[in-house]
């Protein structure tokens, strides 16, 4: 990174972790005390109990629908694979097969989840993208895809900070309303990694990019998988789209910045090549 600022909130997460006692007990940054947790703030936490132990977390753009279904695929008979959609994310439990994903306001999977993170057989991973790539991504998924350009839409049900108008949403104009939002109640799909996944606080052995072929397959080696991630069939998940240019300027760079600087800083992304862009 290239800006002081995003050296002094590395800075902050590298003196924030150091002070975590790793054999404590894990807690989520997210999560209260009290229960049921505030778990709308989670990503998808997956793991298998069956030898090689592995847990991943996986989060809204970042390849999520892919690696579901992946695991899916790699462990469950065919008639068991979750329906395309809404069905993919709801929490499945095949305990016959050892799978098992965290179940939102479940007392019981949070206890299991907590008894994971510190079990040091499992291989525990998060699949992480870089902010700007998963931002663009998250802004025409939803408003292309999801909303068809419909202000309305996009507004009510994704960043309603927009203001309401009668032509296009520009990238800009989005960015800007996400940055007046506070970080934990931004639409998932625009929630930082880092809040989705407690990234800073959850005991990872790897955080995986998305888009480094070679990590995947490794992930997906360590896990136990006969398959290499970048060979799954993709007839289950994939889509085809055309997506219009939407402009950006730096001001857009920088608000980008500032809501996913704590991403940036902790995954070691720059926003350099998302400057030269704009």
């Amino acid at each position: 990174m290239r800006t002081e600022s995003a050296q002094c909130l590395l800075s902050a997460i590298i003196s924030f972790v150091s002070i975590v006692p790793m054999a404590a007990p894990y807690r989520s940054a997210v999560f209260n005390e009290t229960f049921p947790p505030l778990s709308s703030y989670a990503g998808f936490h997956l793991w298998s109990t069956q030898k090689p132990k592995f847990h991943v977390c996986l989060t809204h753009k970042v390849g999520c629908s892919e690696w579901l279904t992946y695991i899916y695929q790699q462990r469950l008979p065919k008639e068991l694979w979750p329906a395309r959609g809404q069905d993919l994310y709801r929490p499945h439990q095949f305990p016959e097969y050892g799978i098992h994903q965290f179940a939102r306001h479940s007392r019981a999977s949070y206890s299991q989840l907590q008894a994971v993170a510190q079990d040091e057989e499992y291989f525990k991973f998060a699949v992480v993208r870089h902010p700007w790539d998963r931002l663009v991504s998250g802004f025409r998924n939803k408003y292309e895809s999801s909303c068809h350009l419909n202000n309305k839409c996009f507004k009510k049900h994704y960043v309603p900070t927009l203001a309401d108008k009668d032509t296009p949403y520009t990238l800009h104009e989005v960015v800007k309303a996400l940055s007046e939002i506070p970080a934990l109640q931004l639409d998932p799909h625009f929630r930082p990694q880092s809040l989705m996944c407690d990234l800073t606080t959850f005991p990872y052995d790897e955080f995986v990019d998305l888009k480094n072929s070679t990590q995947m397959d490794q992930a997906a080696r360590r896990s136990g998988f006969a398959t290499p991630f970048s060979q799954m069939s993709h007839e289950y998940t994939s889509t085809a789209h055309s997506h219009k240019c939407f402009a950006c300027t730096w001001e857009t760079v920088r608000l980008a910045e500032v809501i996913y600087g704590v991403d940036a800083a902790l995954l070691g992304y720059s926003f350099d090549d998302a400057y030269a862009s704009c």
